[in-house]
């Protein structure tokens, strides 16, 4: 069993739906429930995958497909090919998430928490400890931080800036995904509390209103007006991929898991997750590390 690094940029603005809601969003993203991180279940990220590798690639065998996602159980051979894919895809969590700064454009926030989660599963134990900051200070790069003040003002807010984000941190992270703006993230890294960052991926994401018009009459269809919440273009995800090595009936599986998706993704390197598809939503930049 050999666990890996999935890393997933936005291009565009990203929308994994919750389902209807009764609150000011019609249609909210999917969150982590004890922190409100924003997410992309392992189940949307298998689905990309498989529909990608079997409706897509040319260079994707059936059997393949099978071995790697598990076969389609349809029709009377359901319990006879029935058994699990040998990948298993765990929920993509956020590791930087792009806010307005009153220099330098925007700053990347991210937080102790989302960085320790980050460290534990690529297995990156070399990396230095990283402070427990108090809400309202910051460590951050020099292009968004206000030289006469010390101060980074994110959004609305301002917040000390007590030290320079960590230099191997910002190293770790730089060389992630092969992204023209990704690449622009040197020295616009901020360190927030994990209560700041909490609140930020809470109330900092894309809501966009959308529509239907009556052909008849010219104005909004009855019940067609809703609110739309997205995750931010430029928002870095990364998830766990696990090549398991299960055993089928007739021994291993024949197809190499880790080759066969590291292939998928090298001739495949932009998908696009999530709903509203046909309105341009959900691009993005994929890794596999």
């Amino acid at each position: 069993m050999k666990t890996h690094l999935l890393y997933i940029y936005t291009r565009t603005p990203l929308h994994v739906g919750a389902g209807g809601s009764v609150g000011a969003i019609d249609q909210p993203v999917q969150r982590e429930r004890h922190t409100r991180h924003p997410i992309i279940p392992g189940s949307s990220i298998k689905g990309v995958m498989r529909y990608t590798a079997d409706q897509l690639d040319k260079e994707f065998g059936d059997e393949a497909v099978k071995d790697l996602f598990g076969p389609e159980l349809i029709g009377e051979n359901r319990e006879k090919e029935a058994r699990a894919g040998d990948i298993t895809f765990g929920e993509a969590r956020p590791v930087a998430f792009p806010v307005r700064s009153a220099k330098g454009s925007f700053a990347y926030i991210t937080c102790p928490l989302t960085l320790r989660r980050f460290a534990r599963d690529a297995g990156r134990s070399d990396l230095s400890d990283l402070p427990e900051l108090d809400d309202q200070h910051c460590l951050a790069g020099p292009k968004v931080i206000l030289p006469t003040k010390k101060r980074v003002v994110l959004e609305e807010y301002a917040f000390e800036s007590d030290d320079a984000f960590p230099a191997d941190w910002e190293e770790a992270l730089c060389g992630l995904v092969d992204d023209a703006v990704w690449k622009e993230a040197r020295g616009r890294l901020v360190l927030l509390s994990d209560g700041d960052f909490s609140h930020f991926v809470a109330s900092a994401c894309e809501i966009s209103q959308h529509t239907k018009i009556d052909p008849k009459t010219g104005t909004v269809a009855s019940g067609a007006l809703f609110n739309l919440e997205s995750v931010p273009t430029e928002t870095l995800f990364c998830a766990t991929v696990t090549v398991v090595g299960r055993k089928g009936k007739d021994g291993h599986y024949a197809s190499d898991g880790e080759a066969e998706l590291r292939g998928l993704l090298e001739r495949h390197p932009v998908l696009q997750f999530g709903g509203n598809s046909t309105t341009g939503r959900g691009f993005c930049t994929v890794k596999l590390g």
